[in-house]
């Protein structure tokens, strides 16, 4: 080897170092430590966080850099602060309607429209269908069938109704018991949700919707049918041949390239 080759310049070697380590702060370190406890289950949902002055002790911290530390993991919804005599921290297990609710902020700033939303659901929907058809076809039609009862409830309600149609939406999912497309397809059945009951509202205050809603139920119900048939592939096919179709229909009344908006007014 030559040896210039092999000498090593400064300017070489600091553009070939990783960024500086930044050290965490002591309450980050504290509420690490007090988060993995949570989620490992050795502080259960329920439970009283130790006094004060105990946690102090044990972690040798200050009593503000403790409190920092209880506001982080509060902000994260794994502790809540009640006041009062009886008052003090409790623990909560993760809860995932704090994700689905900061990921669907993560999709709005960045731009994600109904369309994208939906192509999403169109992709994900028939496969949970069929893993019940395969799977859960003794349980899920009942649970289902009662999903679709409430839409009936509030058929003449156009508001409810998509409320309600987009929860059998959700139980469809919930009901595969598969914990990452749970978590996924709640996040985005949570926007649709939203927008399904705006779709409803809009198309009902300019023509009778009624029928529509008819042709959706009894989509749904022709679903379930399949579903505990037992028929995996032509359930999966069935549904996303629906999916589309209502798709089409949705984009008459809610703009598809819209950005979801999920901000409170």
């Amino acid at each position: 080897m030559n040896r210039r080759s092999a000498v090593v310049t400064k300017e070489q070697t600091l553009k070939g170092m990783a960024a500086p380590f930044r050290i965490p702060k002591a309450a980050e370190l504290v509420a690490r430590q007090l988060r993995n406890q949570i989620i490992r289950g050795e502080l259960k949902e329920g439970d009283s966080l130790a006094p004060e002055a105990e946690l102090v002790t044990m972690f040798g911290v200050s009593r503000p850099t403790l409190r920092e530390a209880v506001r982080i993991l509060e902000s994260e919804g794994l502790i809540s602060i009640s006041r009062g005599a009886r008052g003090g921290a409790r623990i909560h297990r993760p809860d995932i309607s704090v994700a689905t609710r900061y990921m669907g902020f993560i999709l709005q700033v960045s731009g994600t429209t109904l369309a994208d939303v939906n192509r999403m659901r169109i992709i994900a929907e028939p496969a949970a269908a069929r893993i019940l058809a395969e799977t859960h076809s003794k349980t899920a039609p009942a649970d289902l069938r009662a999903c679709i009862e409430q839409c009936r409830v509030h058929f003449d309600d156009d508001a409810q109704y998509g409320l309600a149609s987009a929860r059998f939406h959700t139980r469809l999912v919930e009901l595969t018991g598969v914990q990452t497309l749970i978590l996924v397809m709640e996040m985005l059945n949570g926007i649709l949700e939203k927008h399904l009951a705006a779709v409803a509202s809009n198309a009902g205050r300019q023509i009778d919707n009624s029928p529509g809603k008819r042709k959706a139920l009894n989509a749904s119900e022709r679903l379930v049918d399949l579903i505990a048939k037992g028929d995996g592939p032509a359930t999966e096919a069935y549904w996303r041949d629906h999916l589309v179709i209502t798709d089409r229909t949705m984009r008459r009344w809610q703009p598809a390239e819209r950005v979801i908006d999920l901000l409170d007014n």
